[in-house]
């Protein structure tokens, strides 16, 4: 049961109505409507983050659900179980980050575990050491590492909204 009523679609700008009306609803974005202005611009970066990335769709949704994982945000996990299955992350490994319990079944890429590592420490410290970000930068370009960044950043912030109303 959230703790703040979810707003009204009929109370919507028409802008914000208009393109929210083109979109499954989601309580997230929902809550996100008390602050039109922000609801526009969060769903633009949203829609911007499965359209613009270089970051491959199987990384994107890695990160999603290792983030999910660390702050404890079943919705946004489940919201994620058929897009990442989709972009070919197994259930044991999706369960894994849920758990955050990697213990090698199924075995991870480099690459997925370098990412897993980077988005764990970025979730977890304020700043990352050189050893962990020359490790990543030579998995990932400075954009993916961007993007990455990016991306923890939104998916943590999603996450507490989340959260927050539970």
């Amino acid at each position: 049961m959230a703790r703040i009523p979810y707003p009204r679609r009929d109370e919507y700008p028409p802008e914000l109505s208009e393109l929210l009306g083109k979109m499954p609803r989601v309580g997230v974005v929902e809550m996100l409507a008390h602050a039109p202005r922000l609801a526009e611009a969060v769903l633009r970066l949203l829609q911007a983050q499965f359209t613009s990335l270089e970051l491959s769709l199987r990384h994107r949704e890695l990160l999603i659900l290792t983030v999910a994982g660390k702050i404890g945000c079943d919705y946004e996990y489940q919201q994620h179980i058929p897009i990442s299955a989709a972009a070919g992350v197994e259930p044991a490994l999706r369960e894994a980050l849920w758990a955050g319990k990697l213990d090698g079944s199924p075995p991870l890429t480099d690459d997925d575990r370098a990412l897993i590592e980077f988005v764990g420490l970025i979730v977890d410290c304020p700043k990352i050491d050189e050893e962990k970000l020359t490790e990543v930068r030579s998995h990932f370009s400075d954009r993916e590492v961007v993007e990455i960044l990016q991306l923890v950043g939104c998916y943590w912030g999603l996450g507490r909204l989340c959260t927050f109303p539970a």
